[in-house]
């Protein structure tokens, strides 16, 4: 992993765990062991720093809709939902983006950081909408705008609790139950 990456990932890791206000770019640099100069070199300030780390984690939500296109191709419209589903569940999951998850909750608790990434956030937010509505289009009963906020509303409301739960929080009890009543309020 070059400078850059390194640089970011700290910034992930503290952002995440300290926030944005509290985390300096000295402790970045400490946390990876380069100068100021090196970050400085790759950023022009903390702030786009901020920025780039939002953008990488824009990115994995992307790679989970990029994951998933592929299997999707020629299923009907249900079973669509569902790989969709699972692969934002599995995604939650996976301990290294927990980080991910942490920091989105600092974002969204964090007025200052949200105002530095108000257009990132936007785009977020239609990607993500865009990819149930692509979905959702396809099945009859779904209000397919409707339906994605609340399903993104939901989805977001579990990783936050998954986030500050116990080691024994059932993750995985939790999107079979929610994939199942998901499919019954659509009618498939």
């Amino acid at each position: 992993m070059d400078k850059k990456h390194q640089i970011i990932q700290a910034a992930i890791e503290l952002f995440a765990t300290e926030g944005y206000e509290k985390t300096s770019i000295n402790a970045i640099c400490a946390h990876v062991g380069v100068s100021k100069g090196a970050v400085f070199h790759h950023f022009k300030n903390k702030d786009e720093l901020l920025r780039e780390v939002f953008i990488r984690m824009a990115q994995i939500i992307s790679e989970v809709g990029d994951t998933v296109s592929p299997i999707n191709d020629g299923l009907p419209a249900k079973e669509r939902l569902v790989n969709l589903l699972d692969h934002i569940f599995l995604s939650m999951a996976n301990a290294e983006q927990k980080l991910y998850y942490q920091f989105d909750y600092q974002v969204r608790c964090q007025p200052s950081m949200q105002a530095i990434l108000s257009d990132l956030i936007e785009e977020r937010q239609q990607l993500m909408m865009a990819s149930f509505q692509t979905i959702l289009c396809d099945i009859p009963e779904a209000d397919e705008i409707v339906d994605s906020q609340m399903l993104i509303a939901e989805i977001d409301g579990i990783a936050l609790n998954y986030l500050f739960a116990d080691s024994d929080y059932p993750l995985e009890a939790i999107k079979e139950r929610f994939i199942k009543k998901t499919l019954l309020l659509l009618g498939v």
